[in-house]
């Protein structure tokens, strides 16, 4: 199976968030896919070539990797524990990165974690 990137050009497949503390690569294509925000900041002409960006979101690294396996994979782990501040950051998170009503809806998912944990 052939990988599709919008760029053919090996040094800009990922697309790097820089955070304080680390760094994250996520393939272009899946970043347009689920983030208005970068839809708009990949699809517009501009003269910016980078493949850098840094994350002014204020998430918790928690909460980002949290985010960052969703991209992925449109799940949250099972192992993760979902509490209210991480519901408050990624809700703001989801505005900030302009996430796309997908199915399932990351702060849907968060929901029913946080509902079906503290049934138990």
């Amino acid at each position: 199976m052939k990988r599709i990137y919008l760029n053919e050009n090996e040094n800009e497949k990922d697309f790097i968030i820089e955070r304080k503390e680390k760094q994250y690569k996520f393939p272009k294509l899946i970043l347009i896919m689920r983030s208005e925000l970068y839809r708009g900041m990949f699809l517009s002409v501009t003269e910016d070539t980078s493949n850098k960006v840094t994350d002014y979101s204020e998430l918790s690294n928690k909460s980002f990797e949290i985010f960052e396996y969703w991209i992925y994979s449109n799940q949250i782990k099972d192992e993760i524990e979902i509490t209210q501040e991480i519901i408050d950051e990624l809700e703001t998170g989801i505005d900030y990165f302009q996430l796309n009503q997908t199915n399932p809806n990351l702060f849907d998912l968060l929901i029913n974690k946080f509902n079906n944990q503290n049934q138990n």
